[in-house]
């Protein structure tokens, strides 16, 4: 009988909770935690036990994640289906978003480099304008005085466009 007294006496003893405070200290005993403690922070409760109601904590601790909802079962098998193909819908739609956002990004890019070639030509040509030698046109036709002030001012133009920040 004595034996059978341990026996029930060591089911008792090992009831044991474990939880982290407000304070992240964590803290062991056979009482349950206070019922200020959110499920999230009980790391150990004996089988069995009834979850105390929880209570929202009056001072939520820096750095630690604040608990996810869960979200409520739906009613029905149609109210699933509805929320599954309106998850899909949204799904499709941020898909279609990401892909035009992807193309925007594309153009911007080849813009960009586009801008940089035309800047790199233009610091070309001005270098070659400025050296004082004989140029030719595609045509093949040495450049007159005229024609290299106009070419210079174009080249001016280019690099002062250049200099601006690039338009969105």
């Amino acid at each position: 009988m004595l034996l059978g007294a341990l026996l029930l006496a060591s089911t008792v003893v090992h009831a044991q909770y474990a939880w982290i405070d407000e304070r992240g200290v964590r803290h062991f005993s056979d009482q349950p935690p206070p019922t200020s403690t959110p499920a999230s922070k009980i790391l150990k409760a004996p089988r069995g036990a009834q979850p105390a109601t929880e209570a929202v904590p009056a001072a939520p601790v820096a750095g630690t994640p604040a608990p996810a909802a869960m979200p409520a079962a739906p009613a029905s098998p149609a109210k699933a289906a509805q929320s599954l193909a309106e998850r899909e819908a949204d799904y499709q739609k941020r898909r279609a978003q990401a892909q035009e956002d992807e193309k925007k990004a594309a153009v911007a890019k080849k813009q960009a480099d586009d801008r940089r070639a035309n800047c790199a030509a233009a610091l070309r040509d001005k270098t070659q304008l400025a050296s004082g030698r004989r140029l030719r046109t595609q045509q093949n036709i040495v450049m007159t005085e005229a024609d290299k002030a106009r070419e210079q001012a174009n080249v001016e133009r280019v690099l002062n466009d250049c200099k601006a920040p690039a338009a969105p």
